[in-house]
């Protein structure tokens, strides 16, 4: 089970500073029912296909998948029991990662990709033992290390994204859970400067212990499409075109939009009810001093 002291840490900011008494509480996750077996780890980082990869994986019938945007969708409770691992993963304590029962939020996922999951890449492989694993990548580092600063500074560095996450629990906890994702590969500090050769390294250590154990994985990148994914999955070639995600453009944006957007809209008309109230309240006050 999760480790109880997560139930301090999950009412903390990243700080450890008590939340604002304002966000109400996000309901405990519990055990799926049933519980599924885990059938794939993609591993590889964000804005390296997983978008690609997670629409070719639902075509070939595997569902639920956790990916980082669908998790403000339809796992909104579940970036807070994530931020304390995460908090420890940043101070380089890996002991909660090591002791969590991962079922308790992922027991129903047939697939595990992007982030967070990919910060617990050793992690999962231990709990996981007989998933099959692909190692989705980005072979131009270069080019995967720009892409995905862009993608951070415009959401993570957006004033508006952060200030409507005070008045939403689940906007507030999916922030945070991408911002200590973000921080833990700028190795503590900015992941523009340090971010490249965090991604360049991790990939090392991956394939390094995958071949260790002798673990049979995929080595992969979204422009190979079909032909090597369904091969290595055991499935036969779909009847349509692979879904390239962001080769037309705007595929990014449309993602953020369907994640967060009502969560935006919804903060938005919070702030403007609690702008009414104090404007109201003023109002009165002059009234009463005149």
């Amino acid at each position: 089970m999760a480790n109880p002291r997560y139930t301090y840490l999950a009412n903390c900011d990243h700080n450890g500073h008590p939340l604002p008494p304002h966000l109400p509480p996000l309901p405990s996750p519990r055990h799926p029912s049933p519980l599924k077996t885990l059938r794939i780890l993609a591993l590889g980082l964000p804005r390296s296909g997983t978008d690609s990869l997670r629409s070719a994986l639902l075509t070939l019938g595997y569902a639920p998948i956790c990916h980082g945007f669908e998790m403000p969708i339809s796992r909104s409770t579940e970036p807070r029991l994530w931020v304390p691992l995460l908090r420890a993963k940043l101070d380089n304590n890996n002991t909660p990662a090591q002791t969590m029962d991962w079922d308790v939020m992922l027991g129903n996922c047939d697939v595990l990709m992007d982030m967070p999951p990919c910060i617990f890449a050793e992690e999962l492989l231990e709990y996981y033992p007989d998933a099959q694993v692909i190692l989705n990548r980005r072979r131009d580092m270069d080019a995967w290390h720009a892409s995905l600063s862009t993608a951070v500074e415009s959401v993570l560095g957006s004033w508006v994204v952060w200030g409507c996450s005070w008045f939403d629990a689940e906007l507030f906890w999916w922030m945070w859970t991408s911002v200590l994702c973000i921080r833990i590969m700028g190795r503590g500090g900015s992941f523009r400067e340090n971010g490249r050769a965090w991604g360049e390294e991790y990939y090392r250590r991956l394939e390094g212990e995958l071949k260790r154990d002798g673990r049979e994985y995929l080595d992969w990148e979204v422009r190979e499409g079909w032909g090597p994914l369904c091969e290595f999955l055991g499935k036969e070639v779909p009847g349509v075109e692979f879904p390239w995600g962001n080769r037309s453009g705007g595929e990014f944006e449309k993602n953020v939009e369907r994640a967060m957007g009502s969560k935006i809209r919804r903060s938005l008309l919070r702030m403007g009810a609690v702008v009414a109230v104090v404007v109201g309240v003023a109002t009165v006050g002059v009234w009463r001093i005149r």
